[in-house]
C-alpha cells in the first residue's frame, strides 16, 4: 500500500510544480531545490518498494520501516494539497465574475488564509529532511531495486496435486455432483473442447471441489486419460506444456522448444478422450494460453474437457470458458462439522460436549469459508480450556497471529496481484462495518475523495474499473443489481476478506462505540490513525475526547444518536478546527431517521481546505448552509438528500471549482437555485434542478441585494456532462421555449432518468384561461438524450401531449405519467418498442381508454406508426401495467391492433372507482402472472369470486390474484 501512496505523492509533486509554474507562482528562494530534493528521493525510494512489501509479511522491522514512510507520505501529500489549494484560490480571486455577490466577501475575508508561502516552504525543508533519513535507512535492508516499475511482488505460492482425503471433506456433495455432470455431459452444439471454469474467493476450496471431482469413479470410467497441472503465477507456457506431456506420456521431457512440445503432446492425444484439469490459474493474458489451446483443440477427441479453478472472473472469460459455476460458502451445519472435525481430533466426547457451545460461536465467525473453519480449528486444536477459546472468540480475526500467517495467505496472494493502486482501494473498504451494504457509488466517491483514482476527468470511469475489477477477483460478493440495467449497485464482503482488509489498515482504520457511560478506551487511538467511524449510540454519549488529538484523520463518519442532536451540534466548531486534514466527512443521518442529528453547520467548516467528500444527508433540521462552505476548492461531492428544511434558494458559488456531484434530492424546502458556478466541465450529478420564482424582495432578504444573477432553465446548458438522474421542478414557471432549448438535455448523453415536473414555485400565481397553453412547446424543447431508460412526466396542465421524440427513445423502459389533471385523453403510449414498465396516476378528466393508447391500425389493415418493431403489436415489449386515482375514467376498450401487450406479466389497477370493468383480451394473456384490483368498487363486485361475479371465470387462470388486498383464494387451495 505504501507504493501506491508513494507513487500518487510523487506524481502530485510533479503535477503541482507545473501548475505553479503554469500560473506564474513565485516561490520562496530555495525551494525549488528542496522540491527537486524531495522527488529525487521520492525516486529513490519508490524502486525498493516492491521488494519491501514482499517482505514486510515476515519481517517486522521492514514492516515498521514503511509504516514511518507511509506517514511522511501522508503529510508530504497534506503539504503539497495545501500548496495547490493556496494556488487555486489565487486564481479564483483574480478571476472573480461580476456576479459574484458583495455580500458574501466579508464571510470569505473573515476565513484564515492558508499558509502562506514562506510557511510551505519551511514545512517542504523539514518534510524533505524526515524523508531523506528514512531513504537512508533503506540501506540497511538491502532492498533488491525495481528500475523497471514492475509492481509485480510474488509471494510463496503453494503448489497442488491431485490427491485429496475425501473423507475429510464437508458440504461439497451437490457443487461436486453439479461439476460431474458438467463434465459427463455431451459438447453438444459446442465447437472445441468444452472449458468450465470453478471461480470463487481464496480458501473458498476450489482446487478441493476440483480434487474430489478429479478422483470420482464416474470420472475415472468416462476419460480415457486425466491430466492435472498446477499453474499457478506466472503462466510459464513452456512448463505447463512439459507437465502436460510428462503426464500423459509418464516420461519426463528434455525438449527445449515450445512447438516440439506441443506437437508431441497432440500426438498423444489424438483419438483419446481427456480431462485436463489446470488449477490456480491467475494469467488474464489470453496470447500465453493460446497456442496450447490451439493444440489441445485439434487432437481432443468428442467428449473432452477442461476444468480451470481460478479467484478471477477476467481469467475465465479469457480461457474461453463455456461454462461458468461460481462456487459459493459452506452452510453453517457444514462449517460447524468441518472445524468440529479439526478442532476435536482426537477429543474424546465429554471434552467436546464441554467446548461445543463456544466452538460453534467460533464456527460461525468463519462465515463459511472452509480455509477459515480448519485454520482456527487446528489453533484450537491443542488449546484445552474454555479462557484459550473464549479469547479467539472475543478477538478480532486480524488480531491473531495465527490467522495472519495461516488464514490470510492465500488472501495475500490475491491482494499482491493486484495493481498497486487497486490494494489501497480494496483495503480501504476496512472503513465499512463487518456485513455493512457498501454502495457502488459511494464507494468510489469516497475512493475518489482519498485520491485513489488519480485526478482527471474521467476519475469515476477509473473508480468503475477498479470495482469491477475486485469484484471479478472474488473480493467482493453478495451483489445487489439495478433492476434496470443489472448493474451492480451494491455488494457485501465476505467477513474474513473485511478481516483482511482491517489487517491491512490496522494502524489507519478504526470504528470507535460511545455510549457516554464509560470513557472511552485510548487503545483505538494511534498517530497513524486516518481512518475513523464514531457510533454515538445513545443520549449520554459525547464525541470521545481523544479524537480532538487526531489531528491527522483523512476520514470521519459520525453515526449519531438522534437523542443527543445537541451535544454533537456543540462538537462541530471544535472538531472543524482540529481536524483540518479531513478529505472525507459524513455527518449523515441515514441511520436514525426520526429527527435530525444536526440543526447548524458552523463556519468553521471552511477551515476544512482538504475537503473532497462532504455528506449531510438526512438531516432534515439543517435549514442552511454557512457561506464559508464555498470557499472548499478542493470539495468533489456534496451530498444533502432530504435536507427538507433547507430554506429557500440553494446557491452554488463560484468557489466550488472541482465539485462533480450535488446530490441535492428531495430538499423540499429550496425554492430557487443560483450558480456562481456558471459553466462546470466537471460537474455530473444535479439530482434536482429548481427552476425559481422568489419575488425580488425574498430575494433581497437572503443575499441583501436585489440585483442577482438568478439561474434559470437554460442554465442547465452549461452543464455538459450530466449524468445519471435528473429532476427538473417548477417547469410551469417556464414560459419561453428558448429556455428549454438551451437547456440542451438532448446533448447530456450520460443521462438515464429525467423526471419534468411542471408544478410552479410560485404559490400565488394566478390561473388565467390559456395560461398553460406553453407546455407543449417547452414540452416538446425539452428533447431527452437518445439513451434514456426511465421517464417521468408530471402535473401539466395543458392539454394532452405526446412530444415527436418520444417514439426516438428506443432504450427507454419506464414511464410514469401522473397529475395531468386536464389530460382528458392518453397519449399514445403503446409506440414505444421496448417499454416495460408504464404507471399512470390521478388523469382525473379522462373517462376511457381507447384506441389512442392501446393501438389503431390504418384503413388498409397497417399501424398507423411506423416506429414499432413489429407493426402490428401495441406495447411489444410491456411487462408491468398499472393505474391508479383515475376519479372519472369508465370504459376501457382494447384498441384494434393484432396483438398487444404479449408480454404483459403484471396488471394493477387502484382507486378507479368507476371503471366497469377490464379488456378481456388482456385477462386472457397466459403471461399474466399477477392482477391486482384494489378500491375499485364495480370490478371488486365483477371480478369477485364468491358466486356473484359476473367475470370470475375470465381471471380465474391468473395464478395471482388480489382483490382490496386480500389475496383470492381458489378451490382446492
Amino acid at each position: 500500500m505504501a507504493e501506491a501512496i508513494v507513487s500518487g505523492v510523487f506524481e502530485r509533486l510533479t503535477s503541482i510544480s507545473l501548475q505553479v509554474a503554469e500560473n506564474g507562482v513565485r516561490l520562496v528562494v530555495g525551494v525549488n531545490e528542496e522540491v527537486k530534493k524531495l522527488g529525487t528521493t521520492l525516486r529513490t525510494i519508490r524502486a525498493v518498494l516492491a521488494d519491501a512489501e514482499k517482505r514486510q509479511v515476515k519481517e517486522q522491522a521492514v514492516k515498521l520501516w514503511l509504516d514511518r514512510l507511509q506517514n511522511v507520505a501522508y503529510d508530504i501529500e497534506d503539504l503539497l494539497d495545501e500548496w495547490s489549494t493556496a494556488v487555486i484560490r489565487s486564481k479564483i480571486e483574480e478571476s472573480q465574475s461580476s456576479f459574484r455577490l458583495r455580500s458574501l466577501q466579508p464571510f470569505a475575508n473573515s476565513i484564515p488564509r492558508l499558509v502562506g508561502r514562506r510557511g510551505i516552504a519551511t514545512k517542504i525543508k523539514e518534510l524533505s529532511e524526515s524523508l531523506q533519513v528514512i531513504a537512508k535507512e533503506k540501506d540497511d535492508f538491502a532492498f533488491i531495486v525495481n528500475l523497471s516499475r514492475n509492481d509485480d511482488i510474488e509471494p510463496e505460492r503453494p503448489k497442488t496435486t491431485c490427491f485429496v482425503d475425501a473423507s475429510e471433506i464437508r458440504g461439497r456433495d451437490q457443487d461436486k455432483n453439479t461439476i460431474i455432470s458438467m463434465l459427463l455431459s455431451e459438447n453438444g452444439q459446442e465447437r472445441g473442447i468444452p472449458i468450465i471454469s470453478i471461480v470463487g474467493m481464496g480458501g473458498i476450496g476450489k482446487t478441493t471441489l476440483a480434487q474430489i471431482v478429479y478422483n470420482d469413479r464416474e470420472v475415472n470410467a468416462y476419460f480415457q486419460k486425466k491430466l492435472w497441472v498446477c499453474v499457478s503465477d506466472p503462466f510459464d507456457e513452456m512448463r505447463i506444456a512439459k507437465a502436460i506431456l510428462e503426464a500423459l506420456t509418464g516420461i519426463p521431457s528434455g525438449l527445449g522448444e515450445l512447438n516440439t512440445v506441443l506437437e508431441k503432446i497432440h500426438e498423444s492425444i489424438v483419438g483419446k478422450k481427456f480431462l485436463l484439469v489446470l488449477d490456480d490459474v491467475w494469467t488474464e493474458d489470453e496470447r500465453k494460453w493460446q497456442s496450447l489451446k490451439c493444440c489441445l483443440k485439434s487432437g481432443a477427441s468428442p467428449g473432452s474437457k477442461i476444468l480451470v479453478t481460478t479467484r478471477k472472473e477476467n481469467v475465465a472469460t479469457v480461457m474461453g470458458c463455456t461454462r461458468l459455476f461460481h462456487l459459493g460458502n459452506l452452510s453453517e451445519e457444514e462449517c460447524w462439522s468441518l472445524f468440529s472435525q479439526v478442532a476435536f481430533s482426537g477429543w474424546n466426547h465429554g471434552a467436546r460436549q464441554i467446548l461445543a457451545d463456544i466452538g460453534k460461536k467460533i464456527a460461525d465467525k468463519c462465515n463459511g469459508l472452509p480455509l477459515a473453519a480448519k485454520t482456527l480449528g487446528g489453533l484450537l486444536r491443542f488449546k484445552k480450556s474454555r479462557e484459550q477459546w473464549q479469547r479467539i472468540l472475543d478477538s478480532n480475526m486480524w488480531e491473531l497471529d495465527e490467522a495472519e500467517t495461516g488464514l490470510f495467505s492465500p488472501l495475500l496472494l490475491s491482494y499482491y496481484d493486484l495493481p498497486a493502486p487497486l490494494r489501497q482501494c480494496f483495503s480501504y473498504c476496512a472503513i465499512f462495518p463487518k456485513g455493512y451494504k457498501i454502495e457502488k457509488d459511494l464507494l468510489i466517491k469516497l475512493w475518489m475523495a482519498q485520491g485513489f483514482l488519480g485526478d482527471g476527468n474521467g476519475m469515476e470511469i477509473v473508480g468503475e474499473e477498479y470495482f469491477d475489477n475486485l469484484a471479478m477477483r472474488s473480493f467482493f460478493q453478495e451483489f445487489e443489481t439495478d433492476e434496470n440495467d443489472d448493474g451492480i449497485i451494491r455488494c457485501k464482503m465476505h467477513d474474513i476478506v473485511h478481516d483482511f482488509a482491517q489487517l491491512l489498515r490496522k494502524r489507519e482504520c478504526y470504528v470507535v462505540a460511545s455510549n457516554g457511560i464509560e470513557e472511552q478506551r485510548a487503545e483505538w487511538y494511534h498517530e497513524s490513525a486516518r481512518h475513523l467511524r464514531v457510533i454515538l449510540d445513545n443520549e449520554q454519549a459525547v464525541i470521545p475526547s481523544l479524537l480532538y488529538n487526531a489531528k491527522k484523520l483523512r476520514s470521519l463518519l459520525v453515526d449519531s444518536c438522534p437523542s443527543n442532536s445537541s451535544t454533537l451540534n456543540a462538537s462541530l466548531p471544535r472538531l472543524f478546527d482540529e481536524l483540518t486534514c479531513l478529505r472525507m466527512l459524513d455527518l449523515s443521518n441515514n441511520r436514525f431517521r426520526r429527527q435530525t442529528s444536526i440543526t447548524e453547520l458552523p463556519c468553521q467548516i471552511g477551515k476544512l481546505i482538504h475537503l473532497r467528500y462532504l455528506s449531510l444527508e438526512g438531516n432534515k433540521g439543517l435549514k442552511q448552509l454557512p457561506t464559508t462552505l464555498w470557499d472548499l476548492c478542493n470539495l468533489q461531492t456534496l451530498n444533502i438528500r432530504l435536507c427538507s428544511s433547507i430554506q429557500r434558494s440553494l446557491f452554488i458559488a463560484e468557489g466550488l471549482i472541482n465539485l462533480r456531484h450535488l446530490q441535492n434530492a428531495e430538499t423540499y424546502g429550496c425554492t430557487s437555485m443560483t450558480f456562481g458556478l456558471k459553466r462546470s466541465t466537471l460537474l455530473q450529478t444535479l439530482e434536482e434542478f429548481v427552476v425559481g420564482n422568489l419575488f425580488a424582495e425574498d430575494w433581497g432578504q437572503i443575499f441583501k441585494e436585489p440585483e442577482v444573477d438568478r439561474s434559470n432553465l437554460g442554465d442547465l446548458g452549461n452543464f455538459a456532462h450530466l449524468r445519471g438522474n435528473l429532476k427538473i421542478i417548477g417547469l410551469g414557471d417556464v414560459s419561453r421555449r428558448s429556455d428549454a432549448e438551451e437547456a440542451g438535455l438532448w446533448k447530456k448523453t450520460g443521462l438515464r432518468n429525467l423526471t419534468l415536473s411542471f408544478n410552479s414555485m410560485y404559490k400565488g400565481k394566478r390561473v388565467l384561461e390559456g395560461a398553460y397553453a406553453h407546455e407543449s412547446s417547452v414540452l416538446e424543447a425539452l428533447q431527452p438524450p437518445p439513451y434514456l431508460e426511465s421517464l417521468n412526466i408530471n402535473r401539466m396542465n395543458g392539454p394532452t401531449a405526446f412530444p415527436s421524440w418520444m417514439v426516438s427513445l428506443t432504450m427507454l423502459k419506464r414511464v410514469r405519467l401522473w397529475a395531468c389533471f386536464n389530460w382528458k385523453t392518453l397519449p399514445p403510449m403503446w409506440k414505444l418498442p421496448v417499454l416495460e414498465h408504464l404507471e399512470i396516476w390521478e388523469m382525473k378528466n379522462v373517462k376511457e381508454v381507447g384506441q389512442e393508447f392501446m393501438g389503431a391500425e390504418t384503413e388498409k389493415g397497417q399501424a398507423s406508426s411506423s416506429s414499432s418493431v413489429n407493426n402490428n403489436i401495441a406495447f411489444p415489449s410491456l411487462k408491468h401495467l398499472k393505474f391508479q386515482s383515475m376519479d372519472d375514467w369508465q370504459e376501457w376498450y382494447y384498441g384494434h391492433l393484432l396483438t398487444t401487450m404479449p408480454l404483459l406479466c403484471s396488471l394493477k389497477i387502484n382507486s378507479c372507482l368507476k371503471l366497469k370493468s377490464l379488456p378481456r383480451h388482456l385477462l386472457q394473456k397466459t403471461t399474466l402472472q399477477v392482477l391486482d384490483i384494489f378500491d375499485c368498487p364495480i370490478l371488486t363486485e365483477r371480478y369477485s369470486r364468491n358466486g356473484t361475479g359476473e367475470d370470475w371465470h375470465y381471471i380465474s387462470h391468473i395464478p395471482t390474484i388480489t382483490i382490496d388486498g386480500e389475496d383470492v383464494k381458489r378451490e382446492g387451495n
